[in-house]
């Protein structure tokens, strides 16, 4: 029984770690498209699209609409906003890279990429407008466009930091890794300070199974970035991959005394004494992180865990706990997945398989969701159902909780956000 617990425990912290990716306004978008939408303040109530006009034309009112919809969720008016404002007649160049960027952040990049193609490349500038075209195609998964898009630019305007990063990335979702590495190496070389090619570089070696020269890129942004928490969180997730739990558990701890607020690397510090078999600790860290004000689904799941091994004689308390977590994060599955495996145990099968299916269709592939699930089904009398699922069960090998911690961390550290 331990042994599907403590795997459930890794999983959930291996899908922790994210690295910086490009996303339309999100970490790496240019600095100029600050500049351009600075003036663009959210309004507290959007107006519904209405014909083009002079007042709909003007563009700049448009798109703060635009944005206050997007902020309320109303995605169709927003792309309706956008469609008026994209007939709008003689928009100057400018306005027509304003609304592609906008149907950019809509997540239309069919339509970002068409209106882009009627702009000069040289609007607003020839790196902004490569890039804003690239990070199109590459949110289309067309990897190898954003490449070409990216490659053709640099033969005659050196690429900024955003441009690199997004060829480093391109280059290594089209698993051409050493190009990738070679981008971003000769941007830390013009630019040893940029924060975002440092973690991508970390990404990309972690995602080539190159965990130690990752862990020695982290310890150099380590010693450039020393007061900035991402890092050293970062860094205790290749720590962990190299089966450094000591050197983890320093590294979260230091990200904690940067950033006391923060949940993930109190949620770590406490998974590493949780793996350390430091069970008092790992809770003392929860109950720590809790008394800060830190809310967390995870943080409460863990919690239960840690009650479970030092006192799997009530688990009552365990499952107070389980409900807070699935209070606050109704999709965690390992949280699913412990809560129902106590109810079986506890014999209410039908209960359990509530929990066990939902936390199974969320993460198929977790051992003991699938296990327990069987287990409830054969309570009840399903027996087709249980042997379709200890067959599959059979097939899997994420037996340990060092196999499956290392496998999740290796996911994590190669995927977007």
């Amino acid at each position: 029984m331990l042994r599907h617990r403590s795997a459930r425990v890794s999983a959930l912290a291996d899908r922790r770690f994210q690295p910086r990716v490009p996303v339309f306004f999100g970490s790496l978008r240019p600095a100029v498209l600050l500049a351009l939408f600075a003036c663009i303040v959210p309004s507290t109530s959007a107006k519904s699209p209405s014909p083009p006009d002079n007042s709909a034309c003007d563009v700049r009112a448009g798109l703060r609409s635009v944005d206050a919809l997007l902020r309320q969720h109303r995605r169709a008016e927003a792309a309706a906003q956008l469609h008026l404002l994209q007939k709008c007649p003689n928009l100057a160049p400018l306005e027509l890279f304003n609304v592609a960027w906008a149907y950019g952040k809509l997540q239309d990049f069919n339509a970002a990429l068409g209106l882009l193609a009627t702009i000069d490349p040289n609007v607003p500038d020839a790196l902004t407008h490569a890039y804003a075209v690239a990070l199109a195609e590459f949110e289309l998964g067309d990897y190898a466009a954003a490449i070409r898009t990216l490659t053709a630019t640099q033969k005659t305007h050196p690429l900024n930091a955003d441009c690199a990063n997004l060829l480093a990335i391109s280059y290594a979702k089209s698993n051409q890794y050493q190009a990738g590495y070679d981008v971003l190496r000769d941007q830390l070389r013009r630019n040893p300070r940029d924060l975002d090619c440092y973690l991508n570089l970390i990404t990309l070696l972690s995602d080539d199974g190159k965990f130690a020269e990752a862990q020695k890129v982290a310890t150099e942004a380590v010693g450039i970035f020393p007061t900035t928490a991402e890092i050293y969180i970062v860094r205790g997730a290749t720590d962990t991959l190299l089966g450094k739990l000591q050197d983890a558990r320093n590294d979260f701890s230091t990200a904690i005394t940067i950033s006391p607020a923060t949940a993930e690397p109190r949620f770590f510090l406490a998974l590493t004494d949780y793996r350390l078999t430091h069970y008092a600790d790992a809770a003392a860290d929860l109950r720590s992180a809790m008394r800060a004000g830190v809310n967390s689904s995870d943080l409460e799941y863990l919690l239960a865990e840690c009650m479970l091994e030092l006192d799997p004689t009530h688990p009552a308390e365990a499952i107070a706990e389980l409900d807070k977590a699935i209070q606050l994060d109704g999709r965690s599955a390992p949280a699913r997945a412990l809560r129902g495996q106590l109810l079986l145990e506890q014999g209410d099968p039908q209960k359990a398989v509530v929990d066990l299916e939902i936390a199974h269709k969320i993460d198929p592939a977790m051992r003991s969701a699938a296990y327990n699930l069987a287990r409830a089904y054969s309570a009840l009398g399903k027996r087709r159902e249980a042997q379709a699922l200890y067959r599959q069960i059979q097939t899997q090998t994420t037996d340990t909780v060092t196999g499956l911690s290392n496998q999740r961390m290796k996911q994590v550290l190669s995927s977007g956000p």
